[in-house]
């Protein structure tokens, strides 16, 4: 890949994230490459500058990544993540390593892994009226003092699956270890080419996480509800939903490509973070 523009979406909520975006500006200017800077709340407001960058660094935790892949999927944008937050399952580089990982996409050892996204359409009155996509998921939740939902969930032209529950989850395999795990789910390899769908608290116990393939579309109908009821795509995107909208989860038209090198797997990452495996009764 010829460089020469890198755009460098950087979190602002960490202090150490200034000095490692001033230290790899340096070093690629040095190097006769543009360089745009701009912060997680800033990519909407000017995504233009950056569209013409060859690939972005995302300097902060999975959120930083999250929030750049909504910009850089629809543009086929490589995204090389630099993990400078707190679990770090989707970043592939550590701060420390961020000038040797700059090093190896400019010389071309490096490769492409593409992760599904997850977009989600709201209807009311089989109009469409809202629309996001994300890299995680798609979620739709009640307020604090809102009663269980009522959801009519459809898997592509197979039955209705009724359930009263918090909430429901439709996940990418990369957001299977976010939000839907904590909900019960199961960790997915983030290659599949899959979509995960968990009930947030169901007032049942048939109410199963199913995994089904991402050529179909998920459709979940509220029923009356009453109370406040929300739609968001990756925590962004909220949306106000009211009895009777419908949802409609497909798989979204553009992957996010991240950078990836040869080191490490992501069955590490679980085992490293989350403890898989480990005795913790020691």
């Amino acid at each position: 890949m010829s460089v020469r523009h890198v755009a460098i979406i950087a979190s602002r909520s960490r202090a150490s994230v200034a000095d490692c975006a001033r230290l790899a500006r340096e070093w690629l200017t040095e190097r006769h490459i543009q360089v745009t800077i701009v912060g997680t709340n800033e990519i909407d407001s000017r995504g233009p500058e950056m569209e013409d960058a060859d690939f972005c660094v995302t300097l902060g935790g999975d959120g930083t990544i999250l929030a750049a892949s909504r910009f850089a999927a629809p543009h086929g944008m490589p995204v090389l993540g630099v993990h400078m937050g707190r679990f770090g399952f989707i970043a592939e580089a550590h701060p420390d390593a961020i000038l040797d990982r700059l090093a190896r996409v400019l010389d071309g050892r490096y490769r492409i892994e593409e992760r599904t996204m997850v977009y989600g359409e709201v209807r009311r009155q089989d109009n469409p009226i809202h629309a996001a996509f994300g890299l995680n998921d798609i979620v739709i939740s009640k307020g604090a003092m809102t009663r269980m939902l009522r959801l009519t969930t459809r898997f592509g032209s197979g039955p209705i699956m009724d359930c009263v529950a918090d909430g429901i989850i439709v996940a990418t395999p990369t957001g299977s270890t976010a939000y839907a795990l904590s909900a019960g789910g199961p960790i997915l390899d983030p290659t599949l080419q899959a979509l995960l769908v968990v009930a947030i608290c169901p007032h049942t116990l048939a109410a199963r996480p199913v995994v089904v393939p991402d050529s179909q579309e998920i459709r979940v109908r509220i029923g009356a509800d009453g109370g406040e009821v929300k739609f968001s795509a990756d925590s962004a995107s909220v949306f106000g939903l009211l009895g009777d909208d419908e949802v409609a989860v497909r798989r979204y038209e553009h992957p996010t490509r991240l950078i990836a090198f040869d080191h490490g797997t992501f069955y590490d990452k679980v085992h490293d973070r989350l403890l898989w495996g480990e005795r913790v009764n020691a």
